[in-house]
């Protein structure tokens, strides 16, 4: 009888002993996080259903837009989905929008005009490769060998809208076509304005994306513009991609798979500034200081994100102007802001500062403890290709 207890039973309730045990710890784990892996699907998409619907609507409509952002990704995020997602956003009729996805920044610094509506017109070229008899396909091959000017384009859209089809021309990072000169003059962007808002509803729907406001554009092409701004024909379906509400935070966070504490989430919302983007990438370096069993996971997240942050705040202000750069350091550092009245207006549509008190306050803790110490002169370095 007590070999068989010391040699069986002991040795056995150890084992089970030490599986209760683990048990436990996994639950406690379990508690603290349900699913390690990285929040799915993106924060941004999640967030932004009703701009979604939105810019879905327009393009149903017409109505050409902008998604207004800093965060490139998030505007890319978007724009992709309403390609991809086209049958779930326009049902039956999907197959009358021809998506056109280009990334400016992603062209030739040397492309010219022709070669950019080549690029443009490739996926309606590829719808009509069957029909090669039709009156769509000869308008757009009269309009190749016409190099694509602007008379001849006019034409194919008006064949288009015969043929009841609508082009989505989707332009992401579109700043950046004010780096390429052959597409930096009245031709071409005073085409695209006419070429887009001509008809009603237009059978050319423009859809860009940006991280500076159409404002901010127009203001940046009036050297050469004397005539009506340029995106004049987008202020009306410009969406801004700004912070969210504290109840949208929560429902995020409850939606991610991963149950946070108050702490965690009092942590995420300071530190975003109840921004989706930012929230997306602290989110992921708060999971992963879990998993890897950190001491303090909160701090060692906010020293990671601080990296990040850093990184994120030198790429925008290279866009900014420097006047919106300036107002968003006086607000961080409480200094006089009387002249940023359209500055201030901006960055709180963008969800970078909001109003505490009687003044204004950076909404992300770790973008005003950056700018902190900083001055003018060390963050406000914005690219000087705009008069080039």
């Amino acid at each position: 009888m007590l070999t068989f207890l010391t040699y069986f039973l002991l040795p056995l309730l150890v084992i089970l002993t030490a599986i209760y045990i683990a048990m436990i710890i996994i639950k406690i784990k379990g508690d603290k996080g349900q699913n390690l892996s990285e929040p799915s699907p993106p924060f941004t998409i999640i967030a932004r259903r009703k701009e979604v619907r939105c810019l879905a609507e327009q393009i149903q409509t017409g109505q050409s837009g902008a998604i207004i952002g800093v965060f490139i990704r998030e505007g890319t995020l978007i724009l992709k989905y309403l390609e991809e997602r086209k049958e779930q956003l326009f049902g039956n009729q999907s197959d009358k929008f021809i998506f056109s996805f280009l990334d400016i920044s992603a062209l030739s610094e040397t492309i010219t005009q022709t070669q950019f509506w080549a690029y443009a017109l490739e996926p309606l070229q590829a719808k009509l490769a069957s029909d090669a008899d039709s009156p769509l396909f000869r308008a757009y091959e009269l309009c190749q060998e016409k190099d694509f000017n602007n008379h001849y384009l006019d034409k194919l859209i008006a064949q288009i809208k015969q043929e009841g089809f609508r082009l989505v021309l989707m332009l992401d990072q579109f700043e950046v076509l004010l780096e390429r000169p052959q597409l930096k003059n009245e031709e071409f962007l005073g085409g695209l304005r006419v070429l887009a808002s001509s008809r009603h509803p237009s059978s050319l729907c423009i859809m860009i994306a940006s991280n500076e406001p159409v404002w901010q554009f127009n203001e940046d092409t009036k050297s050469f513009n004397f005539g009506s701004p340029y995106l004049n024909f987008l202020e009306a379906g410009a969406i801004t991609l700004g912070a969210i509400s504290d109840k949208e935070i929560d429902e995020l966070l409850d939606e991610s798979g991963y149950s946070f504490t108050d702490d965690d989430k009092y942590f995420l919302k300071a530190v975003s500034g109840n921004h989706p983007y930012l929230l997306q990438v602290v989110t992921v370096i708060l999971i992963q200081a879990y998993r890897d069993q950190e001491e303090n996971p909160i701090e060692s997240t906010r020293i990671i994100f601080f990296d990040k942050a850093e990184e994120m705040l030198t790429n925008i202000f290279k866009f900014w102007s420097p006047k919106l750069c300036e107002s968003f350091i006086s607000v961080a550092q409480e200094l006089d802001i009387s002249s940023f009245k359209r500055e201030i207006k901006e960055l709180n549509k963008q969800g970078f500062i909001r109003k505490f008190n009687e003044g204004w306050q950076v909404r992300s803790s770790v973008f005003a403890e950056f700018v902190a110490d900083k001055t003018v002169q060390e963050l406000c370095q914005r690219k000087n290709n705009l008069e080039k």
